[in-house]
C-alpha cells in the first residue's frame, strides 16, 4: 500500500460485492508503515449470518443456527509463556492497554446501521501498545467462529487492523479465509529494538478453543523465537 486509506464504507444492499483484500508486506516495524502513533484497532464487521447446524439429524432437519465470529488477543513474555488474553471472557488485558469493545453474537445485534458498515464495527479490539508492561512481548491477533463452523460461510464480513485514525495495515473479505477455518492467527506483533514489529501470518488454527489455540501458536513463535 503506497498511501493511507482511510476504511470506506460499504452499503448492504443486494448487489453489493466484496472488497478486495489488502495486505502490506509480510513484516515491518510499525514504524515503517504508513500509520499513526501507537494504538492499533482490530476490528471485526459480518452480516447477520444462519449457518446449518453440525450433526445428520440436523442436516435432515435443517435446523439452523447463527455464526459467531469472536476476535482475540494472546499475550506472550519473552520466554513465549501467556501473560494474558482478551477475548469475550475477559474484555482487557491486567494492564487495562488493550480493550475488547464488546462481543457480537451474530452480526446484527449492534443494529441495523451496524451490518456491514465499516464505521460501524460489531466487534473491535483497541491495542494502546505503548501502555502495556515491558513482560509483553509478542500478542497473536486471532479470529475464530465460536461454534467452530468455517469463518468464510458468512455471506458478508470484513477484518481489518488499523490506527485509531483508519490507516489500514490489513484487511481481509472474510469469506476470503482459506480452507475451512474456524480460526485464525492473523498476525503477530511482536516487541524488537524498542518498538514492535507486524508480522501477517494467517495462519490456520486446528481448534477454535481458546487452549488450542495458544498452544498452536506457541508452537509457531518458538520456531522463529525459541
Amino acid at each position: 500500500m503506497a498511501s493511507t486509506t482511510q476504511r470506506p464504507t460499504q452499503t448492504v444492499d443486494s448487489g453489493s460485492t466484496h472488497p478486495a483484500s489488502t495486505t502490506l508486506p509480510v513484516s515491518h516495524l510499525l514504524s515503517e508503515l504508513p500509520i499513526q502513533g501507537s494504538t492499533l484497532l482490530f476490528g471485526l464487521n459480518f452480516k447477520y449470518t444462519k449457518v446449518m447446524k453440525k450433526g445428520l439429524i440436523n442436516r435432515l432437519k435443517k435446523n439452523k443456527t447463527t455464526l459467531d465470529v469472536d476476535l482475540s488477543c494472546v499475550l506472550f513474555d519473552k520466554q513465549l509463556q501467556v501473560v494474558d488474553k482478551v477475548w469475550f471472557k475477559q474484555l482487557r488485558d491486567s494492564s487495562e492497554a488493550i480493550r475488547h469493545r464488546g462481543d457480537s453474537l451474530n452480526g446484527k445485534d449492534r443494529g441495523a446501521a451496524a451490518q456491514i458498515d465499516r464505521n460501524v464495527d460489531v466487534e473491535t479490539i483497541e491495542l494502546r501498545l505503548a501502555r502495556l508492561p515491558e513482560t509483553v512481548c509478542h500478542i497473536a491477533l486471532v479470529v475464530s467462529s465460536y461454534n467452530g463452523y468455517p469463518i468464510r460461510q458468512v455471506e458478508r464480513g470484513n477484518l481489518y487492523l488499523s490506527d485509531d485514525e483508519g490507516s489500514e495495515v490489513y484487511s481481509t473479505d472474510l469469506t476470503l479465509i482459506a480452507n475451512d477455518s474456524a480460526a485464525l492467527c492473523v498476525a503477530i506483533l511482536s516487541r524488537e529494538l524498542g518498538e514492535w514489529r507486524y508480522t501477517q501470518k494467517d495462519l490456520p488454527l486446528s481448534s477454535y478453543e481458546m487452549d488450542k489455540m495458544v498452544e498452536q501458536i506457541q508452537r509457531d513463535l518458538s520456531r522463529i523465537y525459541g
